[in-house]
């Protein structure tokens, strides 16, 4: 049976939104519920901790993704993974430059 999940778009979509939802899964069991979201990325802003934290939850979340993908062989969907991994690394690279 051929898998929806094994395509390169779904991949990509996968491996930008993953990222994501990391940092909300890090606000979650950081915060204790007493500050909001806001709050949490004012003070990652403030702190100008906000690009270690994007590199830290896109390589570890994305690795875990690819890995996972390439032993379940949906190679196309790994493929995507590898290039929001790119589209990421680009990104964070513009952020430090400026």
């Amino acid at each position: 049976m051929k898998s929806l999940i094994n395509n390169s778009y779904i991949g990509t979509l996968i491996g930008i939104l993953v990222p994501v939802l990391t940092i909300f899964v890090a606000y979650w069991l950081k915060s204790d519920h007493e500050m909001s979201i806001a709050k949490f990325l004012e003070g990652v802003q403030y702190l100008q901790v906000y690009v270690k934290m994007i590199t830290v939850s896109v390589y570890f979340s994305n690795v875990v993704c690819f890995f996972l993908f390439i032993k379940l062989d949906w190679l196309k969907a790994a493929r995507g993974v590898l290039l929001a991994t790119i589209i990421y690394t680009f990104t964070i690279l513009i952020m430090v430059g400026s």
